[in-house]
């Protein structure tokens, strides 16, 4: 009887061995590749947008000359925005959006003027200009996209921003806009 057990286990280690290196099989393969290419000159650069009076510019700006207390029945606030390219690439740029924050309803109108002085307190802007927008103040987008205005390097652009009320704006309110520039470089 020893024989008879002997072999089922013979034929149970053999099986066991069949499917141990029959399930063990595996494929592996290295690929290796390799070009010449003829030399080049790589050049990096410098990607930087900044905001404020002109020679003042930073990266973050308070345009508090955009503001007014007390403001009537159709008033604005009217203030210029000097955008300079301080890197040293040029680049494409636009006012990517807006976000205002109150209850006071504004109409904003953003027109590039060639100085800031074209861009008085009060009155309509001056010199050459061109409007970029006039609409909604919160979600504006100037000029809308995909459309930007290339700025070279060192050069820089001066953009009027107005914000103006209705014929009956709400009293003791307030609003706050903030409004943020896109740059890609070209």
């Amino acid at each position: 009887m020893t024989n008879k057990y002997g072999r089922y286990w013979a034929l149970a280690a053999a099986s066991v061995a069949v499917v141990v290196f029959g399930s063990a099989q595996t494929t592996g393969a290295l690929w290796r590749d390799e070009q010449m290419v003829p030399g080049g000159t790589i050049n990096s650069g410098t990607l930087d947008i900044k905001v404020g009076p002109n020679g003042a510019e930073v990266n973050d700006y308070v345009l508090a000359a955009l503001g007014s207390t007390n403001l009537g029945p159709n008033g604005f606030s009217q203030a210029p925005l000097s955008i300079r390219n301080s890197g040293n690439v040029p680049f494409n740029f636009r006012l990517q959006g807006t976000t205002s924050t109150g209850t006071v309803p504004l109409v904003l109108t953003a027109t590039i003027v060639s100085a800031e002085s074209n861009c008085p307190a009060t009155g309509a802007p001056t010199g050459p200009t061109a409007q970029l927008y006039s609409g909604n103040a919160s979600g504006a987008q100037a000029p809308v996209p995909p459309a930007a205005r290339l700025l070279a390097a060192g050069a820089r652009e001066v953009w009027c921003f107005r914000l103006a009320v209705g014929a009956t704006p709400p009293q003791d309110a307030t609003s706050t806009v903030a409004f943020s520039f896109r740059a890609d470089q070209t």
